[in-house]
């Protein structure tokens, strides 16, 4: 592959694994809760109306005596059932607005989101490369069964003022420990407000698992940090100028070392991927176009060109915003070529920017001569829904510039 793919292509001939979801992320579930709201609310409505009706006899049935001769019909208890329907109705509303943003597609996944998500055992640095390693490559029979997935701690320096949290850390389903086989790494950044748990519980696993023992994609390795800097309201990647966390030197000379001595990692930047959704596009775009020495491939979905709040991103002037924001250094910004830009947003995105910014960027990066796949997905907003439907497509593209750089040796 020697040239670019144009900005509104079609995208790679890929078909995305479908997102596992079950009871909790179901329109079925939600159709069920509503019918039990509705007949608990029409329960409590006819056992009133009954009621009243009885009442009514009575007090006919009871003239032309005195009204307190009257027989006292008892009052029918509905309290319950208005409960019911009341919950009924609130769970259904939870569970239609969980499936439309596909935050919490499986009851593991809301495990993975309460801290209940498994843990990885860290495994012990090797004491040198192995010689004669190769880099994993798509082969004519591709790895089955699933991948590792879980949580682990990555201690930062005080100086940071990073507070301590899970990076999650994903190996590919026949995954090598010794050495001998070196595989690629993409970092993703989550969103804000949001955590590093939020692509593995929206079912990033699962895709990753379908993509490689379908032979789509290579082995691979995938690592999700925690990005949020102490008081800060914006996830940025950014080292604070105002006192805050130096979350980019936690993220570049903390996590990434870490991961790199103790997993077999392809060093080369054509085996570097930085992505991210919403802020987290951000991050990926803004470090990866800085870095693009050390990144060969970036994966912005529903994508923004500033960090958005200054004091929010931990930042003091208006020229460490721009020096921090692709839309303006996108044209002017060194770049190692090739740097391969996928971007992605939902065709309903409510926020203006998100199409805006991809569409500049995507138009500004192919004028300079780079790859970029720009894609839109009907019907979708801004959602994980919408990040998971086109995350598969942005490691396609990865899996291209991978084999490009290959075959150009």
């Amino acid at each position: 592959m020697d040239g670019q793919v144009a900005a509104g292509a079609a995208g790679p001939a890929v078909v995305g694994p479908p997102i596992p979801t079950d009871a909790i992320s179901s329109w079925w579930t939600v159709a069920v809760l509503g019918v039990v709201a509705v007949v608990a609310v029409v329960l409590a409505v006819r056992r009133r109306v009954r009621h009243r009706r009885t009442t009514r006899a009575a007090l006919v049935d009871a003239a032309p005596a005195a009204p307190t001769d009257a027989p006292q019909v008892r009052r029918p208890r509905t309290w319950h059932l208005l409960l019911a329907g009341a919950c009924a109705l609130l769970l259904a509303v939870g569970v239609g607005v969980n499936t439309w943003v596909g935050y919490i597609p499986t009851v593991d996944a809301l495990a993975i989101h309460l801290g209940l998500g498994p843990r990885l055992e860290v495994p012990a640095v090797p004491t040198a490369p192995v010689p004669g390693a190769t880099v994993a490559t798509i082969s004519a029979d591709p790895p089955t069964g699933t991948g590792a997935f879980g949580a682990v701690k990555i201690a930062a320096p005080a100086d940071l003022r990073v507070d301590p949290s899970d990076t999650w850390i994903y190996t590919p389903p026949g995954f090598d420990p010794s050495g001998k086989t070196l595989y690629p790494l993409v970092v993703l950044v989550h969103g804000s407000p949001g955590g590093s748990a939020d692509w593995f519980g929206a079912g990033l696993p699962a895709v990753l698992d379908s993509l490689i023992t379908s032979g789509k994609i290579r082995p691979m390795i995938v690592v999700a940090p925690d990005m949020n800097g102490r008081g800060q309201s914006e996830v940025s990647c950014l080292d604070s100028t105002r006192g805050g966390s130096q979350t980019e030197t936690y993220l570049r000379d903390v996590v990434l070392p870490w991961v790199d001595q103790r997993y077999p990692v392809a060093t080369g930047r054509e085996y570097q991927a930085i992505g991210g959704m919403s802020a987290g596009a951000y991050c990926a775009l803004d470090q990866g176009l800085r870095h693009s020495a050390d990144f060969g491939t970036i994966l912005a979905i529903m994508p923004y060109g500033d960090p958005g709040d200054m004091r929010g991103a931990g930042l003091s002037t208006d020229a460490e915003v721009a020096a921090h924001s692709p839309s303006d250094y996108v044209s002017t910004i060194d770049l190692t070529d090739p740097t391969a830009v996928f971007l992605d947003y939902g065709a309903t995105d409510t926020d203006a920017q998100v199409p805006a910014t991809a569409q500049d960027l995507a138009r500004r990066l192919e004028a300079r001569g780079q790859p970029v796949e720009l894609r839109t997905e009907p019907g979708l907003g801004h959602s994980w829904v919408t990040a998971m439907t086109a995350v598969p497509y942005g490691l396609e593209l990865f899996e291209q510039q991978m084999t490009a750089a290959e075959h150009a040796l």
